[in-house]
């Protein structure tokens, strides 16, 4: 059983700030609010990370470059499919051709 939604967004946010204000560890801060100080570092991760994407914005260069990446790596994985499968075609007709 998930044990997501346990906690508001409101309360992480809190939990966070408070943190990351530097008056108090992480450790601290977690004892005293009773969770997990592993739970709170994730929780400063992902904040840390949104801000960072909030205060830096994606360029339509790296949105491109993006969708093109994503593209090539779903045609990569076709052709090593293509790839595979010709290999065991021929695999197939060489013990054919041994058998003759």
């Amino acid at each position: 059983m998930s044990r997501q939604g346990k906690y508001s967004s409101e309360f992480k946010e809190q939990a966070v700030k408070r943190a990351l204000t530097g008056s108090f560890t992480i450790k601290e801060v977690a004892k005293s609010l009773g969770i997990s100080y592993f739970v709170l570092r994730q929780w400063k991760a992902a904040y840390v990370k949104k801000s960072e994407e909030e205060q830096n914005p994606p360029t339509d260069k790296q949105i491109k470059e993006s969708e093109e990446l994503r593209k090539l790596r779903k045609e990569i994985h076709r052709l090593k499919e293509e790839n595979a499968i010709l290999k065991k075609y021929s695999a197939m007709l060489s013990k054919e051709q041994n058998l003759d």
